[in-house]
This record gives structure tokens, sequence and C-alpha cells, in this order.
């Protein structure tokens, strides 16, 4: 596919939205334009009323919390939880980052509280989402490695998810992006709706979401057909559509009852397909990075408009919102890791088990029930399946069996937070680019494991095969200790045979095979 094809298709490409519709989210600037203007059909069963013109109205100047709100009349929080795809640490302003333009995220962590050692539950998509929504680690997971070409890997009966405990508890719980657990079509036991989300609309499979313009998506258990669109070209931008559903959403909530909203949108995933290179048109970088850096900043301005929303609708006083990541950033179709120092100060990226490819932002923003963060960081070391046992904490809610500990003292400030004895990671996705590839010493097709332990240290280990197998002699270890080494630059498992051991026992003992 040429680069014009792919980055600068911008014909009609937000025309549903600039040309079609009347907005949703007030603007007070121009909005994104489409190169071109030939107005493009209409979504068949999807009203377009008022889709999405633009996330990047005004993203400098939040709006003003609606006076006179007390929060919720259920006296249960609210919970928002967005997550990136193929984000990396250091992706966003506040994490450090130079090229990319983050204004929205970069405030919700000056007014929020910001973690620096958060991490996904795994190096890649499928099983960091399975494991979020099940607070169940990469031993304990249904799904442990991204599906095959052939088609998704579903959750199982004995699956519970966050959204099925929440809904039980009395929310009304939606996720809206990328789902990636069943096959494409209505009626099948891993759907959404079927997991404890009474509100769906986005990808269904997880390969799916990897088309910015879908055929496609589902509205609930409807297919919505998306005309003209083909894949990575046509008139209708599917995250901007998602978009417009998250804001029907909240418009439904009035303070009385409870929700939680997932946002998992694809962006800033591979293949980089943006309507335009926004504010990046006129850097001298090449096209994939220009059009990169803009998937991340189009992310920032839907975080901006999801706070200005709840602000507007006199919801953020008692609504929690979680900003993260899936996994460390990708370097597919021509995407510059180096160039954006992705990974920050560590080592490796997306399907490695160092640092760069699962430590991941973390940003949680709440101006009453969090006050007392406000405006801090906190180093400490947490994963993705923490959040189950920490929204039941919040909530009240009957958590099933999991792996995670309770966040809410860290969140609130108040006490002291449980610690885990250690952290644990298993790698059995066989995937491979350069970079992860020669982070990894070519074992990159290796099954892997890492443990985080002792606070600062941490073993990553290498199976013989692409089969995961006990962790035993003929496995390769490596052990470094982040307070000293964050890049993972020396290994010290031959100095210290004792912790190596320790840690090894760890990982034999989190292992259970899949059922």
């Amino acid at each position: 596919m040429t680069d014009r094809r792919r980055f600068l298709f911008g014909a009609g490409a937000l025309a549903v939205g600039a040309s079609a519709c009347a907005a949703v989210w007030p603007t007070s600037s121009s909005p994104r334009k489409a190169q071109s203007a030939a107005p493009p059909p209409a979504p068949t069963e999807a009203s377009t009323a008022d889709a999405v013109v633009t996330p990047q109205s005004d993203l400098q100047r939040p709006v003003e919390p609606k006076p006179g709100t007390t929060g919720g009349k259920s006296g249960l929080p609210s919970f928002i939880l967005i997550v990136a795809d193929d984000l990396g640490w250091s992706e966003v302003g506040c994490y450090g980052q130079k090229k990319i333009k983050t204004p929205r995220i970069d405030a919700m962590a000056s007014q929020g509280l910001r973690f620096t050692d958060a991490y996904s539950s795994a190096p890649v998509c499928a099983p960091a989402r399975s494991s979020l929504l099940t607070g169940l680690h990469t031993g304990h997971t249904t799904v442990r490695r991204n599906p095959p070409p052939a088609g998704d890997i579903p959750l199982g009966p004995q699956d519970v998810t966050i959204g099925q405990m929440l809904r039980d508890r009395g929310y009304r719980t939606g996720l809206f992006g990328k789902w990636g657990f069943g096959p494409d079509r209505s009626g099948q036991p891993s759907h959404p709706n079927e997991k404890g989300f009474t509100d769906f609309f986005g990808y269904l499979t997880h390969h799916q979401s990897k088309s910015y313009f879908p055929t496609h998506l589902w509205d609930n258990q409807r297919k919505v057909i998306l005309p003209g669109n083909t894949g990575d070209f046509g008139a209708i931008y599917g995250p901007d559509l998602i978009m417009q559903r998250v804001a029907d959403f909240l418009r439904q909530e009035n303070g009385q009852a409870p929700f939680f909203l997932m946002l998992s949108l694809p962006l800033p995933h591979a293949p980089s397909v943006v309507p335009s290179f926004g504010q990046y048109a006129g850097k001298d970088w090449k096209p994939q990075n220009k059009a990169h850096a803009e998937q991340i900043t189009t992310l920032d301005g839907y975080v901006g408009l999801i706070i200005d929303q709840l602000r507007r609708q006199g919801l953020d006083d008692n609504t929690i919102v979680m900003f993260s990541g899936d996994n460390g950033p990708h370097e597919e179709d021509g995407v510059s890791v180096g160039f954006f120092n992705a990974n920050g100060p560590y080592r490796g990226i997306k399907r490695n088990l160092y640092e760069g490819g699962i430590r991941v932002p973390f940003i949680v923003w709440s101006p009453r029930l969090l006050q007392h963060t406000a405006g801090k960081k906190t180093a400490h070391a947490t994963a993705h399946y923490d959040l189950m046992a920490t929204l039941a904490d919040f909530s009240g809610a009957q958590a099933p069996a999991n792996d995670g500990l309770s966040l809410r003292r860290v969140f609130t400030g108040k006490g002291k937070a449980p610690q885990h004895k250690f952290l644990y990671w298993a790698r059995t996705h066989a995937g491979q680019t350069p970079t992860h590839r020669k982070e990894d010493h070519n074992r990159g097709r290796r099954a892997a494991v890492a443990v985080r332990f002792k606070g600062h240290w941490k073993l990553v280990g290498f199976a013989p095969g692409k089969e995961y197998s006990k962790p035993g002699r003929r496995w390769k270890f490596e052990l470094y200790d982040l307070k000293k080494d964050p890049g993972e630059k020396r290994n010290l498992a031959a100095d210290r045979p004792d912790l190596v051991k320790e840690a090894k026992a760890y990982a034999i003992s989190s292992w259970r095979h899949p059922k």
C-alpha cells in the first residue's frame, strides 16, 4: 500500500462528521477537515444524527465543572477505564515525550495520580486484555497469546469479567472499541453482552480491530455495515464513530445510578491510519511517524472530550477515570520507536518481557474522590490484573477469585496499601519484529517468563522452544536490579543464584495449564 493511500486519503474520511452529521462535542475551533469533500454514504442501521466531528476541538481549555453538582445519588462511584493499544511508556508528555503532543492526558496527570511502576499483564494485546478483564495473570487467565490468523480465542464460561462483576452490583456497563475474544457473529457466548457489558459498540474480533475504516462494526448483537469503507480507506473513521456512541452512553447518565465505561480504541496500533496528519503535516518526518503521532494526539483529544463531558453533566464529582496502555510500543508499519524514544529509559518494546515491553502509563483522576493524591505520583508496583480487585473494593462488588490486590488505598492516599510478594508474566505468543528480536538476542519466538519481586528485583527467563514448559535447567535466566539498572543492562544471575532460585519458584508456582 502506498504512503499516499494509507496516510493521505483524507478524502471524505471525516466527512461523515463534517458534512453529514451534527457534532456531538462542542467546538470552539475549526474541526478536522477531510482533504476533499464528497459526501459519504451513511452507516446502515446506525444513526449518524450526532456523529463526532473532531476530537481536536480546543484541547488546551477544558470546560469547567457544572455548578451545584454533588455526585451520584447511588453513593457508589462510577468508573471509566481508557486502554490505549500499543502505547509506549514514554509516548505521552507527562512520561517524558517531546515530539508528540498530549495536552489533555498531561492535564489529567497534573490533576490526578500518576503511576511510574505500572505494568500491563502481558507484552501483547489479547492476553493483556484477558488478564485485565478477569483479574487473572497470564499463568491463570484463559487467553495467553494473540490469536492465529484463522480466528479469535474466546473467553470461556468460567471467565468472569469486570463487566459481569459490576453489572451484578447494579452498574450500567459499556464497552466501546476493541473486544477481541470471539467469532465475528452475534449470539455467541464470548460476546461482550454475554460477558457483562449491557452496551457494546465496536470491533468484535482481534483482527478486525486493525481496520481504521472498518467495513462493519457491532452495535450489541447487530452488525452495522459502513458503506464505502474498505479497511484502510473509506468515508467513516471507526474511532470517531465509536466516540459518538461513548457520548450517547454518557448523555444518558444522570448520576442516579453508577456506570462503568471501558474505552478500548485501537489507537495507536498499526497500521498508522489517520484521516490527516493534523498538526504534524509540516514536520520533516517520514509519513509513518507523522501518522503515528497524530494517532496519539487524536486519542489524547478523545480523553479530553470524555472529561469535558463528565464536567458538563456534573458526573466528574463521583467518577474515577483511569488511563493506561495494553503493552509496550510497536514498530510495525514503519513506525520508529527510537525516533520518539517511545519506551523511555527502558529496554525492549511490544513482545519483550523487558521493562519496555510491559511497563505502561497509568493515570487515575477524580477531583473529589481522589483529592488527596491529586497532582502526585507513586512508585507503587502494580499490574492490570489488580484492577478487578480495585473496582470491587470501591464498589462493594463481590469479585471472583483473582490474582489482584486492591489499589484503593493507593488511589485515595489513605492507609497502607497491600503489596504483591511478586508480579508475574508469561509469554507464549511467537510473533516478532526486528527490535524485539534484537533485545531478546534472537530468542523472540521462545516462550518466556518474568517475575518482579523483593521490590526492585526482576527475573527474565527463556524456554528452550516455542512451547511453555516448566522453568528448569534448559531455561536461560537473567536477573536485574531495577533500582540501580532500570534499563536492564547488567545481568546479575551469576552473582545472585539465591535470588534466581527464589524467583524461579515463584514462576513455577504461577503457571496452571489452560483448560
